[in-house]
């Protein structure tokens, strides 16, 4: 294997990793390799040119680079002469967890109280088996606890200042 193919296989292997960690966090697997791809490049890629080396579709592309954009870990980039769009990847994951990442697991979170709620009131209001009713009180309240716990933590300004 010639050095080229060594540091392409190499690449290739970050390039999986970061599939298969995003998807271990419920992300899509192409979203992990699109961030890794722009990652592991020294120079801003284009849709074409991501979706070529995935061997995905310039659809799911160019879905997948506006999440990873909305998230602060990617950034649309202008190439003199080439009117493509092209992405580069942020380097700082300080900015990343700040930028995107956290206010996305805020927003989760702030969904979930909600439905906690709306979830709560439905029992409060239903009839029937008592102790069914007390049961799942008694879950939502436990539910409510571990979200509040969270949204503490990351609303943490000593967490933040840490990260």
């Amino acid at each position: 294997m010639t050095r080229d193919a060594q540091t392409a296989a190499a690449v290739w292997e970050l390039v999986e990793a970061g599939g298969r960690t995003a998807q271990s966090f419920g992300l899509s697997r192409l979203f992990g390799q699109l961030y890794m791809l722009l990652y592991m490049s020294p120079a801003p890629r284009s849709l074409d040119e991501l979706a070529a080396e995935l061997g995905v579709s310039k659809a799911s592309v160019s879905v997948v680079s506006r999440k990873l954009e909305a998230w602060g870990a990617v950034r649309k980039v202008w190439v003199k002469g080439d009117r493509r769009d092209f992405y580069e990847a942020e380097t700082d994951f300080r900015a990343i967890l700040n930028g995107g990442l956290l206010l996305s697991l805020g927003k989760k979170l702030e969904s979930a109280r909600i439905q906690i709620e709306r979830s709560l009131a439905m029992v409060e209001q239903s009839g029937g088996d008592e102790a069914r009713r007390r049961f799942l009180r008694e879950r939502l309240k436990q539910a409510e606890q571990r979200r509040k716990r969270i949204a503490n933590l990351i609303d943490n300004p000593l967490l933040r200042k840490l990260l």
